[in-house]
């Protein structure tokens, strides 16, 4: 082979690889491993080609050829723990990390991959020291900060993540992905009019950007589904019109609704503007939306004809709870058939490598939700282990209540035992996640209302005094309906485990007996 033939080819797949040219590089690169496959710098720009594509199983198999063509290549450890943080393999992630980190100790890609790996390994705070070191090693670079940035989103610190998205654009104005996440973060806060700009500038830097499409049809999407919930509650009010003052806060929440929704469409480049026209026209989940919204115009209308014929001194007539109950079912039965048409376009969730023609591919609105499934999972487990816990203390300070005395070490053990089993269960979950859940994710808020609601519970009954008993019906209400739901529920996983456990252990003995 010409020595100056590989060298040139090396340095045409990396300018290919940093446009975004993914099988072009990758072309490259495989005419010279045909001719040098131990060669382990192609076999890292082999790698980062897969990893542009998320196809992470080729990215830990291009990564791992590397290290073992040259164990003392820092690039190819510390590709081979990128891919094994995402592949969710923490331990073998770490141990190439640390590698990484012991090659280059002045690098700072090898402490950004080992801050991921000790964050898989269920280590928050040595994950924040490595990737405040790699950003000590490489201020002026953008890379070591935006890592930083996904880490604190990943634990949940959103204002330090959006304090390192801000500083990677500093250093790099054209950083799409740092755009894409600080537009997800606005539209989290409801600052649509900055999430717009964001993703408008990502999509002019990167049209093809997948990630930057989702987040802009998220946003449109959701000024659609608050212009459901904005009628809704109109109609809600509208039950109560017997009474002349309440005919302003009926027209309140639809006025409101327009003036966001207005500042937000002003928000978009003309560019955008188009492609979300061409959205209400062709995507069915738009059309569904506008389905849920015209019916909850019609339930909201009727509701709100159906209180104005009543006389404020009359008691509520019988008939008045058949449109109350229709006007909620329209909520729910729309909610749920948003949920399915979303699923049913985008599919399940991609596993393997993005498609060629990804640009094309349809976004994915449950993709929030089921990153939203690790903190849904952990609302879940303490919302049925509070249920069982808060049982006894809700029982003791009802009617008849017992003594302070009684009262004050039972729920102090039974919060001592939430706490503990809190911090227990949040350890667990950062070693073995699970499976991403976008249902999880959706039940995240009424599932954190229930632990709120034990929580008072078991706080109350440990604080108050005999004289503030029984509990008063804003607490103990809730506390009954947390406990009728989650006690079951407790009771449900305990036999879903116990069965599990039983069937683990069946199929050793079995797998012991056939071997």
């Amino acid at each position: 082979m010409d020595t100056e033939a590989g060298p040139a080819q090396l340095a045409r797949a990396q300018a290919l690889l940093e446009i975004g040219r993914y099988d072009a590089a990758r072309r490259e690169v495989t005419a010279l491993l045909v001719v040098e496959p131990h060669h382990a710098e192609a076999l890292c720009l082999l790698a980062r080609t897969h990893q542009g594509e998320d196809n992470l199983p080729a990215m830990r198999d291009a990564a791992r050829h590397a290290v073992e063509a040259d164990p003392e290549h820092q690039d190819g450890h510390m590709l081979l723990a990128f891919a094994l943080v995402a592949l969710e393999d923490p331990a073998a992630a770490l141990a190439s990390a640390l590698e990484a980190v012991r090659l280059q100790p002045d690098n700072w890609r090898g402490h950004s991959a080992l801050a991921m790996a000790e964050l898989g390994q269920g280590h928050p705070r040595r994950a924040l020291r490595a990737a405040a070191h790699a950003v000590g090693l490489e201020p002026q670079h953008p890379g070591p900060h935006f890592i930083r940035g996904l880490l604190f989103d990943q634990i949940g610190l959103k204002r330090k993540a959006r304090a390192s998205y801000r500083r990677t654009l500093a250093l790099d104005p054209g950083h799409t992905e740092a755009m894409t996440r600080l537009g997800r973060l606005a539209i989290g806060d409801a600052r649509v009019s900055e999430a717009a700009r964001l993703l408008g500038a990502a999509l002019s830097e990167a049209p093809t950007d997948h990630d930057a499409r989702t987040q802009l049809d998220r946003l449109l999407f959701g000024v659609g589904g608050w212009a459901m919930l904005a009628v809704w509650f109109s109609g809600a009010l509208g039950l109560f019109t017997a009474f002349p003052w309440m005919w302003a806060t009926v027209f309140l929440p639809p006025v409101l609704w327009y003036v966001w929704a207005a500042r937000t469409w002003r928000s978009l480049s003309p560019g955008l503007r188009g492609y979300a026209r061409r959205m209400l026209r062709v995507d069915v989940r738009a059309r569904v939306r506008l389905v849920g919204l015209a019916l909850c115009t019609l339930s909201a209308v009727a509701l709100t004809v159906c209180g104005s014929m009543l006389e404020p001194e009359d008691r509520p007539p019988a008939w008045l709870l058949i449109p109350t109950v229709a006007h909620l079912l329209v909520l729910f039965a729309m909610g749920i058939a948003v949920a399915l048409v979303d699923r049913r376009v985008a599919g399940p969730p991609q596993a393997g490598p993005r498609p060629a023609d990804a640009v094309a591919a349809p976004t994915d609105m449950l993709a929030e939700h089921r990153d939203a499934s690790f903190a849904g999972r952990f609302a879940w487990r303490m919302f049925r282990t509070g249920a069982v816990l808060s049982l006894v203390p809700w029982g003791i300070s009802m009617d008849p209540p017992e003594a302070w005395p009684v009262r004050a070490p039972i729920a102090g053990a039974a919060l001592a035992a939430l706490v503990g089993y809190g911090w227990w269960v949040r350890r667990r979950l950062l070693r073995r996640p699970g499976p991403p859940n976008a249902l999880l994710g959706l039940l995240l808020t009424p599932l954190a209302l229930g632990m709120l609601v034990e929580l008072v519970v078991i706080l109350a009954a440990a604080v108050l005094p005999t004289a503030a008993l029984p509990l008063p019906d804003l607490i103990g209400v809730p506390g009954f309906i947390a406990i009728v739901f989650g006690v079951p529920a407790w009771i449900g996983g305990l036999l879903s485990a116990g069965v599990t456990g039983v069937g683990r252990l069946l199929r050793r003995i079995g797998h012991r007996r056939s071997s």
